[in-house]
């Protein structure tokens, strides 16, 4: 049981440990808890922070056929969580052993005392042996084992290996910069930044990791906005005459319907949420990119207050398991089962049929999801008329996407 007491010093791998008992027991987001448990962190120990919790969930299933050898009976949550930081600690870091273990004996003693003595003897022995070379195909790609049998069924051992071995490397940050991309590139430069073009849009730029977005060139005068250049190869695909009216439904937090305005300055761009915690970032970041053909409709996607066959163009960024996003988010690889992705195909499906029913005669819908799982991609779109669609494996320059654009 975790004490929330502040009467003793809590340190980062104490953080670390509350931060992970919240993502695996309470099923909550990373996003959502690694904030709370980070206050009072100077930055260096913000990072550090993010950089033990993030490592975990990358390395989840390496660490734990690594930790468990030396275990006789499963421990409770706590130490269990102490252990993969351990670990983590002593495959991937750059910490002195010594360190590594006294301190995270120092941090289990606050939630289990009793536990102290096993994390010792645990994380001494692995100073002492290799990693385990054997391990099993999940293991090795570091994905929950029904996941991992979904995709090699789907693509093969290989090449869900290849991408797999992508998905343990920080992701970059990625910009779709609005116009003069090249001249805010040297603008970049003379900053000191290291900025590469990307491959998959003309607005593409990417930078490394940690990089301080608001420090960056333009960033008050709203010249570009964070966006994985895979959603920015979504919304290249959508086709609209310059006078229309285009539909982002699931809109939050705004970069598609940026890059739509951008894309279509003459038309009316309405951009649809239903999350009403989640429509004052949409809107700022709106404010801030200094758009104003856009309108905000807080609305549900599977019961539009639209009529009829009324809209030009449609881009759907459906709610989804994220499975091609675990660079950014590898907490989502333990938030979502097999089960559910059945329950997430059908609501897409849901918000695709509604979105049809909208749409004019002739008019062009993009289907796109941050999503590899076969399920939530071309099972979706079965029956619409296809006239291009596009799996991204993730890479180390994009996320894993799917897209497709539907004609009607």
């Amino acid at each position: 049981m975790i004490n929330d007491t502040n009467n003793l010093p809590i340190s980062v791998r104490h953080r670390a440990i509350q931060v992970l008992v919240d993502i695996f027991e309470y099923q909550k987001k990373y996003d959502m808890v690694i904030e709370k448990r980070a206050i009072g962190l100077d930055t260096r120990d913000k990072a550090f922070l993010h950089e033990l919790v993030l490592g975990v969930l990358r390395r989840f299933f390496s660490l734990e056929a690594d930790f468990s050898r030396f275990l006789k009976q499963k421990p409770d949550t706590e130490a269990r969580m102490c252990l993969f930081i351990g670990t983590y600690q002593l495959r991937h870091m750059r910490i002195p052993s010594h360190a590594a273990v006294s301190e995270c004996v120092d941090a289990i003693k606050y939630f289990q005392p009793k536990a102290a003595g096993m994390v010792n003897a645990v994380l001494r022995k692995i100073t002492q042996h290799d990693a385990p070379k054997k391990l099993k195909p999940h293991q090795r790609a570091e994905l929950p084992q029904w996941m991992y049998a979904l995709w090699r069924d789907a693509w093969g051992a290989e090449i869900t290996q290849d991408f797999c071995n992508h998905l343990q490397h920080q992701a970059d940050l990625s910009l779709a910069v609005f116009e003069h991309r090249e001249t805010w590139i040297q603008k970049s430069q003379q900053q000191g930044l290291s900025p590469e073009t990307g491959e998959l849009s003309p607005y593409a730029v990417l930078l490394p990791t940690g990089t301080c977005v608001p420090s960056l060139p333009e960033f008050d005068d709203g010249a570009f906005q964070v966006m994985d250049q895979a959603a920015q190869d979504a919304v290249m695909a959508l086709d609209v005459s310059q006078d229309g009216l285009i539909l982002d439904i699931c809109s939050a937090p705004g970069g598609k319907a940026a890059l739509l305005a951008h894309r279509f300055p003459t038309s009316h761009i309405m951009a649809v949420e239903l999350n009403a915690k989640r429509l004052p970032r949409l809107q700022a970041n709106l404010k801030r990119l200094q758009i104003n053909h856009v309108t905000v409709l807080q609305a549900n996607a599977c019961h539009l207050p639209i009529p009829n066959e009324s809209v030009d163009a449609i881009m759907l960024d459906a709610p989804c398991s994220a499975s091609g996003i675990l660079r950014r988010h590898p907490d989502a690889k333990f938030l979502h089962h097999q089960q559910h992705i059945s329950t997430l195909a059908q609501h897409q499906k849901d918000m695709l049929q509604e979105a049809f029913r909208v749409l004019k005669v002739g008019g062009t819908l993009i289907y796109a999801v941050c999503s590899i799982h076969p399920q939530e991609n071309e099972q979706v779109i079965e029956g619409f008329n296809i006239v291009e669609q596009k799996r991204l494996y993730p890479s180390l320059h994009h996320d894993g996407f799917f897209w497709a654009k539907i004609v009607k």
